[in-house]
């Protein structure tokens, strides 16, 4: 004689796995969704990354080409909102002409002029650089910087 409990048991298990089958094709296929919308969007945060990197690289080649002062004269390098602007005006630039000679946003120029952000390191060196230049230098910079439209 079978073992009741034991049938039961297995009845039991067999109708749980039975009910259970559905909710866990529903789950399944949520699952596989999920990973299809991952991978695509690893894919897009790879594509920005080096899109990202590509145009860090282009702007620290365009600051390379300033000449930059080095030791000492780097360090009497003072900065303030008052200054950026008049520099700015000195050479008879608009925020957006001087943020392409710097390798910033004329956004960024904004910030500064209101006090709101400060220039980093790297900035400030390719500010001293921009500072030692007239109206026509800095014109002529511009104009290397940025290719003619046609």
């Amino acid at each position: 004689m079978p073992n009741i409990g034991l049938l039961l048991k297995q009845e039991i298990s067999r109708l749980a796995r039975r009910a259970a089958k559905p909710a866990y094709a529903e789950i399944k296929k949520d699952m596989a969704e999920l990973k299809r919308r991952f991978a695509k969007q690893r894919k897009t945060v790879e594509t920005l990354q080096r899109s990202n990197d590509r145009l860090v690289a282009d702007l620290n080649s365009r600051i390379g080409k300033l000449t930059v002062p080095q030791g000492a004269a780097f360090a009497k390098i003072r900065l303030g909102p008052k200054l950026i602007q008049a520099q700015r005006k000195r050479l008879g630039l608009s925020r957006r002409e001087f943020g392409k000679l710097l390798g910033v946003s004329a956004n960024t120029l904004y910030l500064w002029e209101n006090g709101k952000t400060a220039p980093r390191a790297k900035i400030k060196a390719a500010f001293a650089a921009v500072r030692q230049l007239g109206r026509r230098q800095a014109k002529q910079k511009l104009e290397a910087l940025v290719p003619a439209k046609k």
